[in-house]
């Protein structure tokens, strides 16, 4: 059986958390820089840390449930040395790497395309085709790159978009 479709998404998982530079996750976060991890903007609700801490932790869960042994909770994703509120920025990166690496190692672990029709139980209890799974996470992905920018851009005084959205 082939794998070609398989190989495609795994690309697409890459290109959306960190290959494009101009729209992936982590090209969005490259840009902060450690006195913002936890500012909010003004009559903002979330930080970088908070928006961090929601990436890795769906990415943790979406492959624990649907490729390993569904052990994970919300409140055990994370695996670093110290309290998360205590991390810092470049610990709270490696922390995501981490969780899009169990991603790729879940996909790249199927053996073939047939396997993109299998259920896999997801983390909020249901069953849904692997392919859509894959697809939520790089959705999830591409969405929270856009949040990271404007959110980015708040706190770095730098959202500029013109007007009427031209130029």
């Amino acid at each position: 059986m082939s794998r070609d479709v398989l190989e495609f998404l795994i690309w697409q998982l890459d290109e959306a958390f960190e290959r494009k530079p101009e729209h992936s996750l982590l090209a969005n976060l490259s840009s902060v820089v450690a006195d913002e991890l936890d500012l909010l903007p003004p009559s903002g609700g979330r930080t970088v840390r908070d928006f961090v801490a929601h990436c890795a932790s769906v990415k943790r869960m979406h492959a624990n449930h649907a490729f390993g042994d569904r052990r994970l909770s919300w409140w055990t994703t994370w695996d670093g040395l110290r309290k998360m509120e205590e991390a810092g920025l470049e610990e709270l990166t490696e922390w995501l790497r981490r969780a899009h690496a169990e991603v790729i190692a879940g996909v790249t672990a199927l053996k073939d395309d047939a396997e993109l029709r299998v259920l896999r139980p997801t983390h909020w209890g249901e069953e849904r085709e692997t392919r859509l799974l894959i697809d939520a996470i790089i959705m999830h992905d591409i969405y929270h790159a856009g949040e990271m920018n404007h959110l980015r851009s708040l706190l770095q005084n730098a959202d500029h978009f013109p007007r009427g959205g031209t130029n």
